[in-house]
């Protein structure tokens, strides 16, 4: 195989190891581009190629988990093997459980493949020193279950105002936000002089970006009088269920109906969305020389 950039597809060069990723973050940035890379491992294989996803993979990979392959090739002749050949050329990937134990996180990953499921669970851990100090880095991915495990079951994320929660799927979007302390559907009073979840004053309206349930009809009533407005897009957190990942923004007003006024008045605040800038992994780490524990840093891509 060869670690040649020219060999290697770049789609995921802005992908990497940031100090500033936090571990499910690290998790989702490996597991998003494999899912958007699609994969034929037999021809990869067979071609000596690496593809753009097991370069992400290795980019995210500990100093010790890069070693013990070698270098890139030996990492790519590893993961387009049998073990991971259904992680590598998944259709989709399902995120599962999580446990974090002090510098150590681990996730359930549900690969989809028509060759059939299996089940992969990832180890990341903090780095503590050297060029990937702060970095949350694979230490681990290893097959669990070739299928799907009886003990796996979809952990979708939810997104809101900075923070993150998982939940299980079904779970009512407002019980969800209000989970993450100090984080609330509801504007000023209207966090403790509220329905209670029942859809009926529609203090809890966001917006929402993912996988939810279709509105129901005690849902759409409310949204459709004053101060809401059918044509605005929000939902009542009390009456929408998260199905998947899902992104949240509460806008400005008591009932958060004020969507024109944030679209407009924060047009200048957008820089948040951007991914962080990755740690550059050089030739030689590809190359399998690197001194990690020294200062060979070679030659960077």
């Amino acid at each position: 195989m060869s670690g040649d950039p020219d060999a290697v597809t770049l789609a995921a060069s802005t992908v990497g190891p940031s100090p500033d990723l936090g571990p499910a973050d690290a998790v989702r940035a490996q597991l998003d581009v494999l899912v958007a890379t699609d994969v034929d491992v037999a021809t990869a294989r067979a071609d000596g190629a690496v593809p753009a996803s097991v370069r992400t993979l290795f980019d995210f990979s500990a100093p010790d988990f890069r070693t013990a392959h070698g270098s890139l090739d030996g990492f790519a002749t590893t993961l387009l093997g049998p073990i991971y050949d259904r992680l590598v050329g998944a259709d989709a990937v399902e995120r599962g459980p999580t446990d974090r134990e002090g510098g150590t996180f681990t996730q359930a990953v549900l690969s989809r493949h028509p060759d059939g499921d299996r089940t992969y669970e990832f180890t990341v851990a903090r780095q503590s020193d050297g060029k990937y100090d702060g970095c949350w880095m694979t230490t681990a991915i290893d097959l669990v279950y070739d299928g799907r495990s009886p003990t796996f079951r979809r952990t979708p994320t939810v997104r809101f105002e900075g923070r993150e929660v998982t939940c299980e799927v079904g779970d009512q979007l407002r019980s969800v936000l209000l989970a993450a302390e100090g984080h609330s559907p509801h504007n000023d009073v209207t966090q403790v002089a509220n329905c209670g979840g029942n859809g009926l004053c529609g203090t809890c309206a966001v917006a929402v970006d993912g996988e939810v349930s279709e509105p129901g009809s005690r849902e759409r009533r409310r949204l459709d009088l004053p101060p809401h407005d059918e044509e605005s897009g929000l939902r009542l957190a009390c009456q929408t269920h998260v199905e998947g990942d899902v992104t949240v923004e509460k806008h400005r007003g008591l009932w958060g109906q004020h969507v024109e006024d944030v679209a407009t008045g924060d047009a200048d605040e957008g820089t948040d969305d951007e991914p962080p800038e990755p740690v550059t992994v050089t030739d030689a780490e590809y190359a399998g020389t690197y001194d990690y524990a020294g200062t060979d840093g070679g030659d960077a891509r």
